[in-house]
């Protein structure tokens, strides 16, 4: 609660980063979206963050302010919500695509963890800075807090000129796996196709695909360059 500049008291909240205030500390979703000029609200989703938790605000649901003190306001020109869990607690987001760079400005993970996707019969995904979330066409992710890795795991991530694996972050594999199974996965995932005379590379130097990432000497965090030497063949 402030005082406004002509003498009458007033609430605010953040929209989209834009710290908004209203005259009534109580507003519906329609006044916030149309505060910073979303409008018609029927074409925007607006979704209230606080607390680590997540709720969709419909176009003429009340938010009081004064109760959700503390809390940020995010609108999506989007037709529809989906859903994510973190930790198991139930989430909702505007867009298909969430960045993690966003994520972890919301859920900072608990000390000495990483986020991670969990994945049935595949390795786990840490989620790194400057990667991408996608909820389509899988549907709901479960994000997890899991221990940091330790010497016993890598953090792999394959760069090809067609996109990159995974696009979440980094695979957290064994040191005993092949790196042509993570390559593999890579080429399924990316819908990459003649391969067969394809490098790779870490810090600019090949690596034998054949060969386990202990072989390799390879350790901590690794990004694979994957991709036809130059002057070679090879289609994406």
């Amino acid at each position: 609660m402030t005082q406004a500049d002509d003498g009458r008291r007033t609430s605010a909240i953040e929209v989209n980063g834009t710290t908004v205030r209203f005259e009534d500390h109580v507003v519906k979703g329609r006044e916030a979206l149309t505060a910073i000029g979303l409008v018609p609200a029927s074409e925007h989703q607006l979704i209230l963050i606080r607390n680590r938790r997540t709720r969709l605000v419909g176009a003429d649901d009340p938010i009081d302010l004064k109760q959700e003190q503390g809390g940020v306001l995010r609108a999506f020109a989007s037709d529809r919500a989906y859903a994510f869990t973190v930790d198991e607690i139930s989430q909702v987001w505007g867009t298909a695509t969430l960045e993690v760079d966003e994520l972890l400005t919301h859920w900072e993970p608990p000390a000495g963890k990483d986020w991670v996707l969990e994945r049935e019969d595949e390795p786990d995904i840490v989620l790194r800075p400057g990667a991408t979330i996608t909820f389509e066409p899988q549907g709901v992710e479960d994000i997890v807090s899991r221990p940091r890795h330790g010497n016993d795991k890598l953090l792999v991530t394959v760069i090809t000129t067609s996109g990159v694996f995974p696009a979440q972050g980094a695979l957290r594999v064994e040191p005993a796996e092949l790196i042509a199974n993570v390559l593999a996965r890579a080429a399924r995932k990316l819908n990459l196709t003649d391969t067969a005379d394809w490098v790779a590379q870490v810090n600019g130097a090949d690596i034998n695909p054949q060969y386990s990432f202990v072989q390799a000497g390879l350790s901590g965090e690794v990004d694979i360059e994957w991709g036809a030497r130059e002057g070679g063949g090879g289609n994406a």
